[in-house]
Parts: structure tokens; C-alpha cells; sequence
């Protein structure tokens, strides 16, 4: 990341919905039915988990997206406001409706869930130039590939860095991870995304021929058993923290602000893993996208016990 004097550190791109939060015993299978119960429906999302997390950790975010003119686009707004999120680049589309999902979360708080994507948001490159000048860093999930192309290239004539996430669902094919790769700074994937993307299992060998491709760091997450990471000059595994899992909704996105939070105060890339996988580790002990994003001194304390 860029150490010039910016306004945020990180701009997120996207990602945000209105979570419909569910618990149940035991996940459905092929035309079976289970009863469940309501926790709620929640502010969430890729991004906007990170967003917030971020905040908790320190650093100045700003979420440029796009809401429908509904209940759920100002609960989103709404939520934003209450962790510290600016929300000046959020724009609101006439008769749109906010994007959506359903969780369901058995006893194990390994969860299953379902995006319904309501409209593609759309951002016009100047507006992105002058929002990107501000940055140090522009994070997302190149879902849109021909879009994710015109803000990477954006947001590098703009000075900032782009940080992507990468999971299963982004599926991209051989030539279009090898664009994501070439328009990024830092990739984190986790272990089902480096899977599908790579074809193989990730080790420090596997994830290291990444950055060949053009980021200068990589990351995989690979869920109770920790994380690894390499760059040009360090390379790092750190093993899971033991913890009582509730939900893992929204633990990658806490995992990677917590990264970048790291980053951004200069420690070693060993010690940037650690307390992501820290921090990661906090989240799943709260219910909900939202419901445990630690502060960075208790992400601290948690390390040193």
C-alpha cells in the first residue's frame, strides 16, 4: 500500500446486501424440508463485511456501491453510519431493489448460502477516478470481469493499489483469472477459490507461481487450519486459533481487513497472518455477518493469551 497522504485508506467496491439469517438443525438436502429459526435480517455482504471490519481495526473506509431505493438499501446506510463507514459514494438507483441473501446456519456454524443479485451496479470511470484519488487502496470481488478490468486499471492511474477476494463464485475461467491476477495487487483467496481457480490444493509452492501472473502478494485462507501467504520476499503459514465456531459468516472478509489492517502499520508478513487468523478467529464466535468484528486491541489481547 502507498504511504502518500490519502484520505482513506480503503475504498470497497460493492459487495453489500441485506442478510436474511436463519438457523437450523441440520442443512436440507434434495426435497427435504427442515424448520428453522429467524435471527434476523442483516446488513452483510463480501465487501461490506470488510468495510466495517475495517473499521473496528483502524482504518478509514469508504464503500462505494449502489442501493435500491428501498428499506434495505438505508438499513445498509444505516449500518455504515454506526461503524464509521463513510458513505458519500453510495449511490441510490430509482426503482432498484437491494441485493439479497438467505443463510442458513446448522449447529456446526459452518454456513450455506444463497446470493440473489437484484441488478448489476454500474459506476461511471470518472466518478471512480475521483473516488480512487482519495485511496490508498481499492478492495473487491471481481464478480463482473469485463468491469473489474476499467476499475483496476482506474484505480492504478489513480495511484491506489486493488486488493481482490476470490471465492468459488467468482468463477472465472483459465484466461479470466489470469486478467483478475494481471490487474491486482493482492489477491486473497480462499481454499475453495484457489481450488476452482487453480486446480489444486494450496501450498506455499502452488501459491507462490501467482505472482508471476502480477500481484506482489497472495493469500489463502484455508478455514480452521489457518492461512498462508507469500510476496516476492517472505513467505508465511500460520496454523487456525481454537475457538467455539457459532456462525463463519463473514470470516474471510474479517480475515482479509484485518490483513490489510496489518499492512498498513508496516509488520511482517508473518505477523500480518497471525492477525488476520486472529481476528478471523473472533468473528465466528458472534451470530450473524456482522455480530463479532474485534477491535484491533482485542485482537491483540487474544494473541497474547
Amino acid at each position: 500500500m502507498n504511504s502518500d497522504a490519502r484520505r482513506f485508506d480503503v475504498i470497497t467496491i460493492d459487495g453489500i446486501d441485506v442478510d436474511l439469517v436463519i438457523t437450523v438443525a441440520d442443512l436440507p438436502g434434495p426435497d427435504e424440508k427442515v424448520m428453522a429459526e429467524l435471527v434476523g435480517n442483516l446488513p452483510g455482504g463480501p465487501a461490506a463485511n470488510f468495510a466495517c471490519a475495517g473499521r473496528r481495526l483502524g482504518l478509514q473506509v469508504a464503500a462505494l456501491a449502489e442501493i435500491g431505493d428501498d428499506q434495505a438499501g438505508q438499513q445498509i446506510i444505516d449500518d455504515f453510519a454506526s461503524y464509521g463507514v463513510d458513505t458519500s459514494l453510495i449511490h441510490t438507483r430509482p426503482g432498484g431493489k437491494t441485493c439479497f441473501t438467505v443463510i442458513l446456519i446448522p449447529p456446526s456454524g459452518e454456513k450455506a448460502i444463497v446470493v440473489v443479485p437484484t441488478f448489476p451496479a454500474y459506476h461511471p470511470p470518472e466518478m471512480m477516478r475521483s473516488a480512487f484519488s482519495q485511496a490508498r487502496l481499492v478492495y473487491l470481488m471481481p464478480q463482473d470481469h469485463q468491469q473489474f478490468a476499467v476499475i483496476s486499471q482506474v484505480a492504478h492511474e489513480s495511484g491506489a493499489e486493488v486488493m481482490v477476494d476470490i471465492e468459488p463464485t467468482v468463477g472465472a475461467d483459465a484466461e479470466m483469472m489470469a486478467r483478475i491476477m494481471a490487474g491486482c495487487d493482492i489477491a486473497s483467496f480462499n481454499q475453495f477459490g484457489f481450488r476452482a481457480a487453480e486446480g489444486v490444493e494450496p501450498s506455499i509452492e502452488a501459491v507462490r507461481r501467482l505472482l508471476d501472473r502480477g500481484p506482489h502478494t497472495v493469500v489463502v485462507t484455508l478455514g480452521a487450519r489457518g492461512a498462508l501467504a507469500v510476496t516476492r520476499d517472505e513467505e508465511a503459514q500460520q496454523p487456525g486459533f481454537s475457538v467455539e465456531a457459532v456462525d463463519t459468516t463473514g470470516a474471510g472478509d474479517t480475515f482479509n481487513a484485518a490483513f490489510v489492517s496489518a499492512t498498513a502499520r508496516g509488520l511482517p508478513l508473518a505477523e500480518r497472518l497471525r492477525f488476520a487468523c486472529a481476528a478471523g478467529a473472533l468473528s465466528v464466535t458472534g451470530m450473524g455477518p456482522r455480530g463479532r468484528l474485534p477491535t484491533l486491541a482485542e485482537v491483540e489481547a487474544f494473541i497474547a493469551r
